[in-house]
């Protein structure tokens, strides 16, 4: 007989991460693994790190000119990964040095 206090494992797991604070990390590791997946062996090479601050991401290139052209596709860049998660994750992209 089931009880009714029974959940799936799905959403227990998913009440924890969003009590323990561990969503934004989370994404984060997602958001790492589908940049070095989909951007392409040039950007990786020239790609320094990436962080996620609340909902701003940053990226630091090492290559100036790679920067600037990254710089005008930064909507692009935004609307790509959120996609890719499936929410609203990143509102603004900072690249970086």
């Amino acid at each position: 007989m089931k009880r009714s206090n029974d959940q799936p494992l799905k959403d227990i797991l998913a009440h924890l991460v969003k009590r323990d604070g561990l969503r934004g990390p989370l994404h984060e590791v997602e958001i790492r693994e589908i940049w070095l997946k989909e951007m392409g062996d040039y950007i990786n090479k020239y790609t320094r790190f990436i962080r996620l601050r609340g909902h701003v991401l940053e990226i630091g290139i090492s290559s100036a000119g790679l920067r600037d052209e990254l710089g005008y596709s930064k909507k692009k860049i935004t609307s790509f990964l959120n996609e890719r998660l499936g929410e609203e994750v990143i509102k603004d992209v900072i690249l970086r040095h």
